[in-house]
């Protein structure tokens, strides 16, 4: 699956307290959802760590920069940050991207 093109990222979240754990693990189950149907998106994968600290690890591949830069001006993915529903603790990527 490696494809020295695809860009690879690498993120821990840590919820804001703003909703429920069980409310911010649907609301990115959601975000995975469409975020995985879109054309660029090799994969976005959520992966829950400890619940106690409401903390999750998020793994991601593009196709390419472009196609991480299209998914942050996605409505949905916009609407999710500005949710402020959890904040991004730990973040790395294959290649230097803004967030």
């Amino acid at each position: 699956m490696k494809n020295d093109n695809y860009l690879y990222c690498t993120a821990v979240i840590q919820t804001t307290g703003k909703v429920p754990y069980e409310q911010l693990v649907e609301h990115l189950a959601e975000l995975s959802e469409k975020t995985i149907a879109e054309a660029g998106c090799i994969m976005f994968k959520v992966v829950p760590l400890e619940k106690a600290t409401g903390r999750f690890a998020l793994w991601e591949i593009w196709k390419n920069q472009a196609a991480f830069y299209a998914h942050h001006e996605q409505t949905y993915t916009k609407e999710f940050f500005q949710a402020e529903l959890d904040t991004i603790e730990f973040f790395e990527s294959s290649e230097k991207v803004e967030l």
